[in-house]
Parts: C-alpha cells; sequence; structure tokens
C-alpha cells in the first residue's frame, strides 16, 4: 500500500507540486481553534458554515507555515499574496457583500435605538449583542452564503475556497481579533461614518420633539386656570338654620383675628347656600 501524502488530496485538473517554503504572515494560534474574541470566533464559524468545514480546514497549514505573505484588508474586500507550489505567489482575493446606503441608515437607527450597545461602540468595544442588534435589524453581520463571501485565487485548484484562500480565511480571524469593527469594514461601513450618522439621527430627532412642543404665553396658559366660570352671589341675609361647620371652629386655630375670620366666611358660605339652594348640607 503506498504511503498516504501528509498533503490534502488535489482537486484541480493539475498535478500537485511541492509547496515552497513562505516566511510571510504565521498565524498566533499554533493548534486548535483560530481567533479569541467572539467576533473572530463567529466569523470562522460563518466561514466554514458557507465553503463548508473541510475545505476551509484545508488553509490551517498554510496560515500557520507563514504562506501567506501579505493580507490587505479594505471595504468589503481583502487581498492577500499567497506563496504555494509555485515561485510566484499567487493572488488571492476574498470580496463581501457590503451594505448601501439605505442599510446603513437602518444599522444607525438601530444602534441609535439600544443605548446600551451604542455606549459600548462608543467606547472603542464591540459588545455581543451588537450581532443580535444586526439581525434583530434584518441584517447580517457575518457571511450567511457563497453570495455574501466569495473567493477567488490565481491558483489551478478548483476548489471553492482553495487552500490559498481558506488559508487567508484564518489569518483574517485573527486580524480581526485586533479590530473589534473590522467585520463592519467587510460590510463597507467604518465605525466613525456610522456614529456620525447616530448623531444626525439623533439631532433630527430632538429637532421634531422640539417642534412638536407649542410655544404659549404664560398668561394663556395661566390665565384660564384662575379664571372663574361665573360671579360668585352676592352676600346676603343668612338662609341658614342650626348648628354648621362654622360653629365648630376654634378662632384660636385661626390665629389673631381668627373670629372675624369665622364670620367672612360665615357670609360666603351662606351666600353660595342660597345660590344652590336647600340642598347644601350644612355639617
Amino acid at each position: 500500500m503506498a504511503p498516504r501524502s501528509a498533503d490534502p488530496p488535489w482537486e484541480g485538473p493539475f498535478p500537485p507540486g511541492k509547496r515552497i517554503a513562505g516566511d510571510g504572515i504565521r498565524a498566533r494560534s499554533r493548534r486548535g481553534a483560530f481567533a479569541t474574541t467572539w467576533w473572530g470566533r463567529r466569523f470562522v464559524d460563518a466561514m466554514e458554515e458557507v465553503a463548508g468545514a473541510g475545505r476551509v480546514a484545508r488553509g490551517r497549514t498554510y496560515a500557520r507555515a507563514g504562506q501567506v505573505l501579505s493580507l490587505e484588508v479594505g471595504p468589503g474586500r481583502v487581498r492577500s499574496s499567497v506563496q504555494g507550489s509555485r515561485a510566484t505567489p499567487y493572488a488571492t482575493e476574498l470580496r463581501f457583500h457590503t451594505w448601501d446606503a439605505e442599510t446603513q441608515r437602518e444599522l444607525a437607527e438601530a444602534v441609535a435605538g439600544a443605548p446600551a450597545v451604542l455606549a459600548a461602540v462608543l467606547g472603542g468595544q464591540m459588545p455581543e449583542g451588537f450581532e443580535q442588534l444586526t439581525l434583530g435589524a434584518g441584517l447580517a453581520l457575518f457571511p450567511e452564503s457563497l453570495s455574501d463571501a466569495r473567493f477567488d485565487c490565481t491558483c489551478p485548484d478548483w476548489g471553492d475556497p482553495c487552500k490559498h484562500a481558506a488559508a487567508v480565511v484564518y489569518l483574517l480571524a485573527e486580524w480581526l481579533d485586533t479590530e473589534p469593527f473590522g467585520v463592519l469594514t467587510l460590510r463597507g461601513v467604518e465605525r466613525d461614518a456610522l456614529l456620525a450618522q447616530v448623531a444626525a439621527l439623533q439631532r433630527s430627532s430632538e429637532g421634531d420633539r422640539a417642534e412638536a412642543v407649542e410655544e404659549v404665553a404664560l398668561d394663556d396658559a395661566t390665565g384660564p386656570f384662575y379664571r372663574r366660570a361665573a360671579a360668585l352671589p352676592a352676600l346676603g341675609a343668612s338662609v341658614l338654620t342650626g348648628r354648621g361647620v362654622l360653629d365648630d371652629l376654634d378662632a384660636s386655630l385661626l390665629g389673631p383675628g381668627g373670629g372675624r375670620a369665622v364670620e367672612r366666611l360665615r357670609g360666603a358660605y351662606e351666600a353660595m347656600a342660597a345660590a344652590r339652594g336647600p340642598h347644601l348640607p350644612h355639617d
């Protein structure tokens, strides 16, 4: 039986060659999982779900061996140079579906409506609730299909992704560990631009609330409160008989001149009783 090769099986139309050692970017992970942050790990999981865990895993050895010579990240695009089995490195590119202006506004509205998430973003953090926030707004922060993430490489391997592009996935995940808002960059969104849009939405909302408050003169607002509906009845002869509440008032509780106050109140009370008729209770 022929010995098994340490290299993964070749899936293209050309026979495999011996990999030329690279002296490029080496993954920090020497074994096991790549990425340490929640967003870095979610990126790897998403890419493995999109392209197939087995295919993406083909790039682990290349990522750890320094075969990726360069990594250039821009809005919706990652360009790399990867050393393979040929003297000339392969040009590899990962492209991600970017969000248009309307979608970015929807994201800004969602962030503006979530104070806790906004506070974290202002503090330079990417809270784990950010992904739930985007999903709630109908947006997918991480790739969900091959239309979200596409792989291109100048190598002859027809695999999608080839091991060169797969190596870039893992190094990109480690780059994302150091760039909390790198996942937004892949969607074509810059953090500062997002925060500026959030601030503009908040200013607009405050302006709308201010316009909704009608300016009313103080006299117009307080006048009706103090204005009586009709003139008080004229004070006249007593119409009350029997003992009433005023008879029980202790003049000492009313202070100096309390007796006079009782008599004045009695006249007013009697006038109101005369205006209302005999049904006004005496006690």
